[in-house]
């Protein structure tokens, strides 16, 4: 044995103790530790037997050193990438709590005693919002409306009108998406919503009917276990939707099940109910619509019990105006994959 190969062989087997010890200090998952051993053992391997190594590699075509250097470049600079990612991704996060607990600290109004709470994202909003709000109020439920940044002459309209009732307005220094926005609404509720039982996501454009709580009352009423029940408009119906818009969504049904292997007939609808102690489990981390997949991510990976209930979604020009385009489905399946495979 050569002075190089006794060298090798050292070096990868403290590289392995070094990982044991890492996974001891829960720094290293299993899978890791267990891809960290074989390499190692690979590494030997192919020390101890150089012909084994030039087999390897011509079994899948490469015969020149050179070749190695080429793929192993790619390999570098893809975890460079990703760990690039990672940080920025992580910065993110903490300035987004940043944000949040200013939002909080600054947020209009509080939580009347009552056991359900409206939360509803706006960004961009005109005054559609504010008749959708009104019904919510006349039926004595509370509203918390987050204003993300950009339109904060609604929340002053609706201080003006609906003066003295149970709404809490939220306000954004800057755009955080929608997932900022019902995540900040959520950690609300956590610190102060003492007397609420049941909290519920609902669009502020019009596309929901508040009718359709029945529904979603229902299914937490036959079954008290029930943590989070969710809207389907195939097992209601649609006003007015786009040919377009239910392909994509029967497209996402089917991502869905095969990314989070959860069988639903509607995996992106915004309206949802669930009970208060749910909120200790779901905490949303995926920005624009990627939130409503990370949802049913966590329902599923959790085992949290659920049910879907048949609503009706309406489809107006107003609504319509602002749909995200097709092509950012891409953009959601590609977050999703990194999100779940290398995003540590």
């Amino acid at each position: 044995m050569t002075l190089l190969q006794f060298m090798i062989i050292f070096v990868s087997i403290i590289f392995v103790f070094f990982g044991i010890d890492l996974f001891k200090r829960k720094k290293l998952n299993a899978l890791h530790l267990i891809v960290f051993i074989l390499w190692a053992g690979i590494l030997i391997l192919f020390t101890v037997n150089w012909a084994a190594l030039d087999n390897f590699w011509s079994f899948f075509g490469v015969a020149r050193w050179a070749d190695i250097i080429v793929y192993g470049s790619i390999v570098v600079l893809a975890y460079f990438y990703f760990s690039l990612l990672n940080r920025i991704s992580r910065n993110e996060l903490k300035q987004t709590d940043i944000i949040r607990e200013v939002s909080i600290a600054q947020a209009e109004w509080n939580l009347w005693n009552t056991d359900t709470v409206f939360i509803m994202p706006a960004y961009g909003e005109n005054d559609a919002p504010i008749p959708v709000i009104g019904k919510i109020l006349d039926q004595w439920y509370s509203v918390i409306l987050i204003d993300d940044g950009k339109n904060w002459d609604l929340t002053k309209k609706l201080h003006e009108k609906y003066k003295w009732k149970p709404i809490v307005t939220i306000k954004h220094i800057v755009n955080l998406w929608q997932w900022g926005g019902l995540e900040t609404w959520a950690e609300y509720v956590r610190r102060f919503g003492d007397k609420i039982k049941y909290v519920v996501h609902f669009d502020s454009d019009g596309q929901h009917r508040l009718e359709d709580l029945k529904e979603f009352q229902k299914a937490f009423k036959d079954d008290p276990k029930l943590e989070i029940a969710l809207g389907s408009r195939f097992l209601g119906s649609t006003v007015n939707m786009p040919r377009s818009k239910k392909i994509t969504l029967k497209l996402g049904i089917l991502f869905t099940r095969i990314f989070s292997g959860i069988k639903l007939t509607d995996t992106h609808n915004g309206y949802r109910m669930m009970k208060k102690e749910t909120l200790d489990k779901i905490h949303i981390t995926m920005n624009r619509m990627e939130h409503a997949s990370e949802i049913l991510d966590i329902i599923k990976s959790k085992k949290i019990r659920y049910k879907e209930v048949p609503i009706v979604v309406i489809y107006s020009d107003y609504s319509m105006s602002k749909w995200q385009k097709i092509s950012n489905a891409f953009n959601i399946v590609k977050n999703l994959i990194y999100k779940k495979i290398f995003f540590r």
